[in-house]
């Protein structure tokens, strides 16, 4: 299917955007490059009104906050989950979905396999909490942001970077790749077979890059 991109009013390009988040509870989004990811999420973080919950498993957007080359917004609750604290950020997670409605950002599901020494598992797991992540935020309408750093493999199929798990796809959600294009981000929108059918032109903010 041939790709488009829509180069309008780049505002507008936004708000036809994150539009298009709000159509499925989950949305994945796909990328080559954590910091132009970063710059992402910081513009989807900073152009919303309503609260985000951060789970920031890669520590690159705190390293950002704590250097103050991000600001932190009010709206912004940011948590560093670790293999000690895990289960107590679920239970607040769950309870802060459920109350009212919010953007819940996974960053990254690479780091949140990496948590769990027994590889086996891991993906039982991991698919678990995606699923019950999601199961709660429809009750409040709320959405789930996942940042996946990835690769093709074989030329077609999409894995995580360096630990090499396919990334799992539901028909409930929307896949999202990211590219960069001077200075701009290209979101782009795959379909179920990975193929671009709507790509979205975004300004870049260049001091993150």
């Amino acid at each position: 299917m041939t790709r488009f991109v829509l180069d309008k009013n780049p505002e507008q390009n936004l708000t036809d955007f994150k539009e298009l988040l709000e159509l499925n509870t989950l949305n994945l989004i796909m990328h080559s490059d954590p910091f132009l990811k970063t710059n992402f999420l910081n513009k989807i973080i900073s152009t919303t009104n309503n609260p985000v919950i951060f789970l920031d498993f890669d520590l690159l957007f705190s390293g950002y906050i704590s250097s103050n080359i991000i600001l932190q917004s009010q709206s912004l609750t940011l948590y560093q989950p670790t293999r000690k604290n895990w289960l107590e950020i679920i239970k607040t997670i769950l309870l802060n979905l459920s109350e009212r409605k919010s953007i819940l950002i996974i960053d990254s599901l690479n780091g949140l396999f990496n948590m769990y020494s027994d590889k086996k598992n891991a993906g039982r797991l991991v698919n678990s909490f995606v699923m019950l992540f999601c199961s709660i935020a429809k009750m409040s309408d709320s959405h789930v942001l996942i940042s996946a750093m990835t690769r093709k493999k074989n030329g077609k199929d999409w894995v995580l970077s360096i630990i090499g798990r396919h990334v799992f796809r539901t028909k409930q959600m929307n896949c999202i790749n990211l590219e960069k294009q001077n200075s701009s981000f290209i979101a782009n929108i795959l379909d179920e077979k990975t193929h671009p059918t709507k790509s979205f032109k975004i300004p870049i903010q260049s001091e993150l890059i």
